[in-house]
């Protein structure tokens, strides 16, 4: 083997970049502050209804409130009263533009409350997705 096939077997490869791959750089906050999180909180305000299901899946609970700020992994939203840590909750946010100029959206989300204080509740996104709205459904 030469020296240079060594040398390159030494070294760490690396990664690939695809050109057509979803993936994307990690951003790292611009100020060593308070708020560390990997992703921009967005301030909006947007009614929403809840449902905390129980393990058999039926409804153990069931609200409304509006939410405060969101990013791509998390919420941050005002209820009744605060959620327990650990329960998963599923929020109905209706989305605020129409489809093809005439069809309302409803963003669905699925996570696990991580904090809650006074009426406010953080929550980890676990799913989320856009579902059209039909004719008779209730609005958040």
């Amino acid at each position: 083997m030469k020296s240079s096939e060594m040398n390159n077997e030494r070294l760490p490869k690396q990664p690939v970049r695809r050109v057509n791959s979803r993936e994307s750089a990690v951003r790292l906050p611009a100020q060593s502050g308070r708020d560390r999180r990997a992703a921009t909180r967005y301030p909006i305000t947007l009614a929403l209804r809840y449902v905390v299901p129980n393990r058999r899946g039926s409804v153990a609970e069931t609200g409304a409130g509006q939410t405060v700020d969101f990013s791509s992994s998390g919420l941050r939203f005002s209820a009744d009263g605060p959620l327990k840590p650990g329960l998963t909750v599923e929020l109905f946010i209706d989305w605020p533009l129409l489809l093809d100029d005439g069809v309302q959206l409803q963003l669905t989300i699925t996570g696990k409350v991580v904090r809650s204080s006074g009426t406010e509740t953080a929550l980890r996104i676990q799913r989320h997705g856009f579902r059209t709205r039909g004719r008779g459904l209730k609005t958040a």
